[in-house]
């Protein structure tokens, strides 16, 4: 069997194994154009990634960001509301021409789609109180105590971490944010470990509590916009917007207009794609 076939059947193997269904042929840049309408993915149930607004329709981060394309396109934005495990799939049967809602640049996800240049980065980090806590926490070190309480949502980036960096940390997995929050507030847990981007949300439910997040990022994870694997025309495209959206301060404004805070681990500037 000859290279190129293997690496077909491996990238199709691994379609199939992240849930996607099997490719449809996405429509190339000169039919987006000609139809003068781009169809967006955005995931309302990452806010502020994306979210529904008092009209009950798709807005936050996301939603500018293609919004901002768009314009600089010339070409009408329709917005497709997506979930996490169709980020893919919608991709892959050509259901939209691109998808955002913090789609992590992986391995996996590159041998099905096409990234374009990083729109934004996700730090990861660790939360806790000012006060309260079983033992001081001023650093990531200081969690790998016995006496240390974290609290983590089941299957977030969060859990490899402890297992390689605070093994001694007594470990509390729960389903979801709020029950973890809540687990932090009430001082049944200590601290937990997560993207900043995940947390800065929540945070602000709980205002009665003097919430910390140490300085040290423990890693930094890239973000692009997907598009569908081949559809080079899209991508090549997207990257020269998304650069004029980097050098004209647009990503940057709008980010903190939704998070409030700037981007922990800022985009470098950088031409060449």
């Amino acid at each position: 069997m000859r290279t190129t076939d293997r690496r077909s059947m491996f990238a199709l193997a691994a379609a199939l194994g992240a849930g996607a269904a099997l490719p449809a042929a996405a429509r190339p840049l000169d039919q987006v154009l000609s139809s003068r309408r781009l169809r967006a993915g955005i995931n309302p149930t990452l806010p502020p990634f994306g979210t529904f607004n008092d009209r009950n329709q798709i807005d936050g981060f996301d939603a500018d960001i293609a919004r901002e394309i768009a314009r600089r396109m010339n070409i009408e934005l329709e917005i497709v509301q997506v979930g996490s495990p169709d980020r893919i799939p919608f991709l892959q049967a050509d259901r939209i021409d691109i998808v955002l809602g913090a789609i992590t640049r992986t391995v996996e996800r590159a041998l099905v789609i096409d990234y374009t240049q990083p729109l934004h980065t996700q730090s990861m980090v660790v939360l806790t109180k000012a006060s309260g806590t079983a033992v001081p926490i001023n650093a990531p070190a200081d969690l790998n105590n016995r006496a240390v309480r974290l609290v983590q949502v089941r299957g977030t980036v969060g859990v490899p971490w402890i297992q390689a960096n605070a093994a001694q940390a007594q470990v509390t997995l729960l389903d979801n944010y709020p029950d973890c929050f809540r687990a932090l507030a009430q001082g049944r847990a200590d601290a937990m470990v997560d993207v900043a981007e995940s947390v800065v949300i929540p945070m602000r439910n709980f205002q009665g509590v003097q919430w910390r997040i140490l300085d040290q990022v423990l890693a930094s994870f890239w973000v692009g916009i997907g598009v569908q694997k081949g559809n080079t025309g899209l991508r090549d495209v997207l990257n020269v917007v998304l650069f004029e959206m980097h050098r004209s301060g647009f990503v940057n404004t709008t980010w903190e207009k939704w998070f409030g805070v700037p981007m922990t681990t800022p985009i470098p500037f950088n031409p060449m794609f």
